[in-house]
């Protein structure tokens, strides 16, 4: 039987530091549910341009084939990032799983697994998800292809930079040329 715990109030700043027992709620095979702001997220926190939403996230907890906790999770929401390309403010939607083993500290072997530290078999909610979160965002997050341009820069003095010359122009108009004669 699954026991579903659920967690119905927003996760503030001050709770961000929660702990929950991961030995016992894999023993139960308990699903957790609920939602986390990014403000208890300071990392995720400098990647935002504004107040986004709060993260909404499902963890089942269970056991692996050695017997220790396992978990596999799920979360939803909204960043506005700013656009690499544009330099806009961009609203990235992400819907992301992820499955670790819960380890007592890093230097257990998980055999390929990837894993979260649990020191005492307590797991950091917010720290693990805001990792998962990370890991889910793009390097350089762009608008969709053509919804977007690079902004035009002035150059020193407020002047328009100048139109690059390419190498080879001059050598692509005489070979263009009517009438020319080919050697060869």
């Amino acid at each position: 039987k699954h026991a579903l715990f659920t967690i119905a109030n927003i996760m503030q700043s001050a709770s961000a530091r929660r702990y929950l027992d991961a030995q016992e709620l894999a023993s139960r095979r308990a699903v957790v549910t609920g939602f986390v702001e990014i403000e208890s997220m300071p990392r995720l926190l400098e990647l935002v341009t504004a107040k986004p939403s709060a993260i909404a996230y499902r963890i089942e907890f269970t056991r692996g084939a050695s017997g220790r906790p396992r978990i596999v999770g799920r979360m939803e929401g909204m960043l506005p990032l700013t656009c690499q390309r544009c330099l806009d403010s961009l609203d990235w939607r992400f819907d992301t799983e992820f499955e670790s083993l819960l380890v007592g500290d890093e230097h257990e072997e998980a055999h390929g697994a990837e894993v979260v530290v649990c020191p005492d078999g307590r797991l950091a909610l917010a720290p693990m998800l805001e990792d998962e979160v990370l890991l889910a965002v793009p390097n350089a997050p762009v608008h969709a292809h053509g919804t977007c341009e690079a902004p035009v820069v002035p150059a020193a003095g407020g002047q328009t930079p100048p139109t690059r010359s390419h190498p080879f122009a001059a050598l692509r108009s005489m070979r263009s040329r009517p009438g020319r004669e080919r050697s060869g």
